[in-house]
């Protein structure tokens, strides 16, 4: 039996032949859609059926292996993730405060892949991640995986644009937990301004006649003594004493607290045993 096509289904093969990605398949649904339903086309729908199944099997296949190129461990006490316009100095900041060596040019769109570095301040290590600007879906997951973005403002470029360019990112993404940073800040503001955005709480140990650990336990904000001595080791908990505080949340220097007390960034804990 002839198949007996429509000219429409010949017009509609032509835009199937000169379409790539993810349009090849609409086209091919709409190939599908004009082709004839009666019997001597059967032989005919099912080719494109088939073809239509490869090409979606072929799509998935890229979406997985581009998810999986985009994983990025996390590291650090926390993930931040650096958006910015294009030109706005992200590449620049990355490098001047994590040493990461991404690609830098004055043209925009140079960065086509996430840039990782490891921001160090006092102990304390914050992972740092430059989102190209082309914002595709599977550069965002990785923003929206940070425990905060941060949206930066260049010097180069109208502010007052930036910003309204800026806040329709932030509301079309939904993003609740971000800060605005100028490219030009200094590493102590930076910190502060990432810091009191994190919620967590550093937490020096010591003990009994020695001097504090410098490096600090990172821990959630409303953590307490109880929550220190699981971190520490089990022992801890299993013969508590007491502890001793120095630090914002104690009254005194050297309060005297039991397992419920509630710590407070800065804190300095010593923790006595029962022997």
């Amino acid at each position: 039996m002839p198949t007996n096509l429509p000219a429409e289904w010949y017009i509609v093969k032509e835009e199937y032949g000169r379409a790539t990605g993810k349009e090849k398949i609409e086209k091919l649904k709409k190939l599908l859609s004009v082709t004839p339903t009666h019997k001597g086309a059967e032989k005919l729908r099912a080719q494109l059926k088939k073809k239509l199944s490869e090409l979606k099997k072929e799509e998935m296949k890229k979406r997985k292996l581009s998810r999986k190129s985009m994983s990025i461990p996390k590291e650090g006490c926390a993930r931040v993730s650096i958006i910015g316009l294009p030109n706005s100095g992200k590449s620049t900041f990355l490098k001047k405060f994590t040493g990461a060596e991404p690609k830098i040019a004055e043209y925009p769109y140079t960065t086509t892949k996430p840039e990782v570095g490891m921001f160090k301040h006092r102990g304390i290590l914050i992972q740092m991640i430059e989102i190209p600007s082309t914002l595709t879906r599977e550069v965002l997951s990785i923003a929206h995986s940070s425990e905060l973005v941060l949206f930066l403002v260049g010097k180069n470029i109208d502010e007052a644009q930036q910003l309204k360019e800026l806040r329709k990112i932030i509301e079309k993404e939904n993003f609740k937990r971000y800060i605005f940073v100028k490219s030009d800040i200094m590493e102590e503001e930076l910190f502060k301004k990432i810091w009191k955005k994190l919620d967590l709480i550093r937490i020096y140990t010591k003990e009994h006649g020695k001097k504090k650990i410098d490096n600090p336990i990172i821990m959630k904000k409303g953590s307490k003594v109880i929550d220190l001595c699981k971190r520490l080791h089990k022992d801890f908990l299993r013969y508590f004493k007491y502890a001793k505080i120095k630090g914002p949340s104690a009254k005194f220097d050297w309060e005297r607290v039991g397992i419920e007390h509630e710590l407070e960034d800065g804190d300095i804990v010593e923790i006595h045993m029962k022997e």
